[in-house]
Formats: C-alpha cells, sequence, structure tokens
C-alpha cells in the first residue's frame, strides 16, 4: 500500500511531495516524487509526519489538570492523591485510563512512558485500555510505601512487575524517594535488574523535596545517591525533572547514561524552577521530553517543545547568557526521533525503511517555507490532525 503527500522527512528541511510504502505495520520504502505505483492514500496538500512520542506522563492525573493546590508535595496530598485512589475501582480506572489513552491519540501522540496507580490491577487497566489505540506504552504501576494515603500503600515485598503484552511493556515506577523506604528502593532496584525491565522515576522537581529527601536518607551524599546506591541508575532509567542537581549528580547520570526528562510545562504549573539545557549537554547528559500531565497543562507534544524553547529563551535572558536555546527543528526532533533514541525506541519518530508506521497526516494552514518547523510549533492549534496511521493502519479519530 502507497501513501502520497507532502512527507516531511526531517525536522530541519520542508516538507516535499512524496511517497510512502506501508508493508504491514512498517515502512517498506519511501521517497520523493510519485509512487512507483498508484497510491491507496493521498493525502494531497496535508503533511504526512512522523507522529509524537512523550517520555513522561501519568494517566491517573489527566483528571486534575489545571489542580492548582500550590508547590509539588502540598499538590500532591491535595490533588493527586484523592484523584489516583479513585482508581481503586477497576472499571473505573479503565475507563479513565482509555480517556486518557484517546486524548493522547487525539493530539498526535502514539507512544508514551506514562504512569498508572500503585493498585493491582493497573496492569489490566492500561493492557485493557489500550485494545482500541494499539499505543506504544511502557507502563508502570506506582511503587510507595510510604507518605501517601493508606490506599495507595504497598508493602515492598508485595510489589511485583507485570508480564509485557502486545504493545504494552511495564515498567518498574517507584513514585519518588520520599514516597519510598530503602526496602522499596532495593525491591524495584531488583526486579529491574532480574526482569531487565526499565525504571521510571522522579528526581529533584523542587528544592522543598531535596531537602526532605536529606532528611529521610542522611547517609546519601545526594538525591542521586538515594537511587545510585541501590541501583536504580543506568541506561535503563527514565529521571523525570532534574532541576536542582549538582554537577556531582550531573556526572553521575552520564556516567551511567541515564536519561533527564525535561518537562517544561509542569515545571512552570509547579513554580519548580528552569531546566539547564546548557548543562545538560555539555556534560553529555541524555535529554527526554515529557509532558508531565497533570502537573502539565499540555497534552500536545508541540506545545511542549514550544514551552522549551520559550523557557530557554528566559533563562537565557534572567540567569545566564550562555543558556542553550533549542531552535524549533530542534524541538520537533525532540519529541520525535530524539524521544525515540532516549526510550530506546529506535524504529519510531522518524519516516525511513524499516521504521513501523506510526505516522500522522497534518492540515496546515501556512506555507511551506524555511521556517516551517517553527510555523507548526507555534501555530500548533491551528492544525487539524485528519488520520492517524497507526502501525501501518489509516484510522479517523
Amino acid at each position: 500500500m502507497y501513501l502520497k503527500g507532502c512527507i516531511w522527512f526531517r525536522p530541519s528541511g520542508t516538507p516535499l511531495r512524496g511517497w510512502i510504502e506501508l508493508d504491514g505495520p512498517m515502512i517498506g520504502d519511501c521517497g520523493i516524487g510519485a509512487p512507483p505505483a498508484p497510491a491507496a492514500f493521498d493525502a494531497g496538500d496535508a503533511i504526512i509526519m512522523p507522529a509524537f512520542i512523550d517520555a513522561h506522563t501519568h494517566l491517573p492525573q489527566f483528571d486534575a489538570i489545571g489542580c492548582d493546590r500550590g508547590a509539588l508535595l502540598p499538590w500532591l496530598d491535595k490533588a493527586i492523591y484523592p484523584a489516583e485512589e479513585s482508581w481503586q475501582n477497576e472499571s473505573h480506572a479503565t475507563g479513565r485510563a482509555r480517556a486518557a489513552l484517546s486524548r493522547l491519540k487525539e493530539n498526535g501522540t502514539l507512544a508514551a512512558a506514562v504512569w498508572l496507580t500503585s493498585h493491582a490491577h493497573g496492569a489490566r487497566t492500561v493492557v485493557e485500555a489500550n485494545a482500541s489505540f494499539n499505543l506504544r506504552l511502557r507502563a508502570g504501576v506506582v511503587a510507595m510505601d510510604r507518605g501517601a494515603p493508606q490506599a495507595l500503600l504497598q508493602r515492598a515485598e508485595s510489589y511485583e512487575l507485570p508480564t509485557s503484552t502486545g504493545e504494552v511493556e511495564f515498567s518498574v515506577n517507584p513514585r519518588f524517594a520520599p514516597a519510598c523506604t530503602r526496602e522499596m528502593l532495593e525491591r524495584c532496584a531488583s526486579l529491574s535488574r532480574h526482569r531487565r525491565a526499565w525504571i521510571q522515576t522522579h528526581l529533584a522537581e523542587q528544592r522543598e523535596e531535596c531537602e526532605l529527601v536529606r532528611s529521610l536518607f542522611p547517609e546519601a551524599a545526594h538525591y542521586t545517591d538515594v537511587y545510585d546506591r541501590v541501583g536504580l541508575i543506568g541506561p535503563r532509567t527514565l529521571l523525570a525533572h532534574c532541576l536542582h542537581l549538582s554537577r556531582e549528580e550531573w556526572m553521575v547520570l552520564v556516567q551511567r547514561c541515564a536519561v533527564a526528562v525535561h518537562c517544561p510545562v509542569a515545571n512552570a504549573f509547579l513554580g519548580s524552577g528552569l531546566f539547564d539545557l546548557r548543562l545538560a549537554r555539555a556534560r553529555g547528559g541524555r535529554v527526554a521530553l515529557g509532558s508531565d500531565v497533570g502537573a502539565g497543562s499540555a497534552i500536545a507534544m508541540p506545545d511542549v517543545a514550544r514551552a522549551m524553547i520559550d523557557q530557554a529563551k528566559i533563562r537565557r535572558a534572567v540567569v545566564d547568557p550562555s543558556a542553550w536555546v533549542p531552535t524549533p527543528a530542534d524541538a520537533i526532533d525532540m519529541i520525535t526521533r530524539g524521544n525515540a533514541d532516549a526510550l530506546n525506541w529506535p524504529d519510531l519518530g522518524r519516516i525511513e525503511r524499516g521504521c513501523t508506521a506510526n505516522l500522522l497526516v497534518v492540515e496546515a494552514p501556512f506555507d511551506r517555507d524555511g521556517d516551517f518547523a517553527g510555523r507548526l510549533l507555534y501555530e500548533w492549534g491551528r492544525c487539524r490532525i485528519t488520520q492517524w496511521i497507526v502501525a501501518g493502519r489509516v484510522t479517523e479519530r
């Protein structure tokens, strides 16, 4: 099956008239000009581009977007833990997970690293919910054994890693150090090591959180050391935020090849701080980009990418004149192939032979000029996704 339209092969380029051959769920071939055979799908003047990838989002928190309850710790107590407690009912949880995944797809995100709640039925919830969408997910049931309502806590020895199924790969998700005893962190590290599973957690989002960690883990050299000394930091670790890290902590992340997930919209909402992209790049750190719904209010990854650029400009203007500011092409690259590479999904985020055909057909109401990436990023609200190509299958809304 051939598709034809304006193909956006590279974020640094402009869309070109071309074609894509679908071979089942994969891209068999692609090129510029007329397709080798009649096209079964003609996008006309619309853009065919890689679908977006979100490196950090919480499905149970989609219903808590905009719940402003102050800084991180009181916000968790007053807004997030109550929202997650409502998922105790499995049928309710499955319905809300389906609604959240629908919103991800609607906004062009066809792959994501997602968080569930701490309930034991979380694995069934996400597998059943995703059956309607077939999104690529790295999903984790939350692990925590203190600092939250009793209904959300579990004993370290009872925390288990579900078996991955289809497009849902399960990860180990210790919420963050203040919510986990050393026993829980060790349990998570052991599960990840024996099952070669990915790890998702949070690190140094706010200064008050860092101070709490120092009081809870006085034996650790710093926050990062809390995770590192039990074996939770490595090339399969996603660490959300990483705002308040020392140079020594950055060196640990770099040496262990861990991924720092920048969440600019959430950082602004909770007043957490400005991520230091220049320092991360200078140290050779791996950086991905996440929406972090529900602290993040933007589900569409172009909106998250734009926030990254805007905050980098603010940092350069008021904090560090040498701060690195990504270009729009850099930002689009990050939410497609960049996030795919950070999450070890090299078959996603690009239009190339042999890659999975997760694509978007987008109507963009402006010229295909030299500033196409910037126009798409800053006028995303005027763009309209008309079709989604999920693992080679063309679908409507």
